[in-house]
């Protein structure tokens, strides 16, 4: 990696890890009872992503909600930032991992489902 790529990407991970509080923003809807819900019995798990996966498929719809948001928000902390959505959510996944319970589950990039 060049000196120029090196600095663009630190600049890209400074310009997402200063988005990733506006997480903690996003409005309270009903699904997020549910999502906190599922997440603590173990039915939905975390991504290394920043998305989360159903681990029972009674709560694939809980997913596809909490996951159609994310995508909103990371496509707007993208365009704001000139980052891909992609990179946001890497950051924000580092986040929800800190601030996650003990006992949350998350999926690894390897495909290895741990538990915090």
């Amino acid at each position: 990696m060049s000196m120029n790529q090196n600095t663009l990407t630190r600049r890209t991970l400074i310009a997402a890890l200063a988005a990733a509080p506006l997480l903690a923003a996003v409005p309270r809807a009903s699904w997020a009872a549910s999502l906190n819900d599922l997440l603590r019995q173990g039915k939905i798990g975390e991504r290394f992503d920043g998305y989360v996966q159903a681990r029972d498929g009674s709560a694939q719809g809980t997913v596809d909600q909490v996951n159609a948001k994310r995508r909103e928000l990371y496509q707007k902390r993208a365009g704001e930032t000139g980052q891909t959505a992609d990179v946001v959510g890497r950051v924000y996944a580092a986040e929800i991992y800190k601030k996650a319970d003990p006992g949350t589950w998350f999926l690894l990039e390897n495909g290895q489902w741990v538990q915090k």
